[in-house]
């Protein structure tokens, strides 16, 4: 996934600043490589103007590292980099680090761009369905996901 990138001073003032300094950095960009825990998830198609994926490497029931890949606007890869990095540490039965309704509302997103965002949540839901399951962590030792938010 490659493609032109915008560069922050071309968007003049239409970033929030969590947005540019996430956009600026894509901290988490990358992929991780095939092997053993590493669990891919994506979605979207770079022909309607979003992808993302998320390659997570993952213990039993919990994420320890966490890179994405993305085609689409600043808003969309600075939020991807973000969730990539507060994924390490989560649980298979909470991995969203909130709500696109959240992640709209911190980076500031246009009401037009929230479908990128629900482009990202289904790239973070494949995730979650081709994670195998692992000995007494499968399916019947996990309830329910819960969502959670982001806080203040």
């Amino acid at each position: 996934m490659s493609g032109p990138r915008a560069s922050v001073d071309q968007l003049g003032d239409t970033l929030s600043g969590a947005t540019r300094e996430a956009f600026e950095a894509l901290a988490h960009a990358g992929s991780l490589p095939d092997g053993a825990g590493v669990v891919r998830g994506e979605a979207g198609r770079e022909a309607t103007g979003t992808r993302v994926r998320f390659s997570l490497r993952v213990a039993q029931d919990q994420v320890v590292e966490a890179r994405f890949q993305a085609y689409g606007c600043p808003h969309t890869l600075a939020v991807a980099s973000w969730i990539a990095g507060a994924l390490p540490g989560r649980l298979r039965a909470d991995l969203s680090p909130g709500t696109p309704a959240d992640w709209a509302r911190h980076f500031d997103v246009p009401i037009e761009k929230f479908g990128r965002l629900l482009v990202i949540e289904d790239a973070l839901r494949d995730c979650v369905a081709k994670w195998p399951d692992q000995g007494v962590n499968g399916p019947a030792a996990r309830g329910p996901a819960k969502r959670r938010t982001m806080g203040p």
